[in-house]
């Protein structure tokens, strides 16, 4: 069954054993009587979520029924939330855009490995992928023009970018005008 990280927790809330978490998706009440797998640091504890309430943001307080203090709250600081993915109710072929970081990133028509995924943000259109490499960055739409397959059994995304999206850390570059500027 594959998992899915909807969460990081950041640390303890109360002396009751609530953990403060940034959570990756929308509504995190939806956990609320799931089983959850809190991964931290390779060692992981299966619990059961018994209450979510709202902070701020993307910002949650969550109880466990396994958990009662904050001494042992305080032992999940960092560590990642793992869900089912029929728990959220992600289609097969529906992602979260927090599983696309650090994927390689292949541009097709090259067959060239341009980096990795290192960011991703929001804007009013749509979502930016943060591809870096130790050489060049480039910011690709998260649109089926440039993103045309993911593989997640390879951790691969396979993209065509157009002239331009693609730049050179350090290196002087020609602007429309002729002028040549330092990055």
């Amino acid at each position: 069954m594959e998992l899915f990280t909807v969460g990081k927790i950041s640390g303890t809330h109360h002396l009751k054993g609530a953990v403060k978490i940034i959570a990756n998706v929308s509504d995190a009440e939806i956990l609320v009587g799931n089983k959850v797998i809190i991964d931290i640091q390779g060692e992981q504890k299966i619990l059961t979520i018994t209450s979510v309430s709202p902070l701020v943001g993307n910002k949650w307080t969550v109880e466990f029924q396994e958990i009662t203090n904050k001494t042992d709250a305080g032992k999940l600081k960092n560590g990642l939330i793992k869900v089912r993915r029929d728990i959220l109710g992600i289609a097969e072929d529906e992602y979260l855009l927090n599983d696309l970081m650090d994927m390689e990133v292949v541009d097709m028509k090259n067959n060239e490995t341009i980096g990795r995924v290192t960011d991703i943000f929001e804007t009013a259109a749509h979502d930016i992928l943060v591809v870096e490499d130790e050489k060049s960055e480039a910011m690709i739409p998260d649109i089926d023009e440039f993103v045309k397959k993911i593989d997640f059994d390879k951790r691969t995304i396979y993209v065509e970018l157009i002239d331009g999206m693609r730049e050179m850390k350090g290196k002087k570059y020609q602007q429309d005008d002729g002028i040549e500027d330092e990055e």
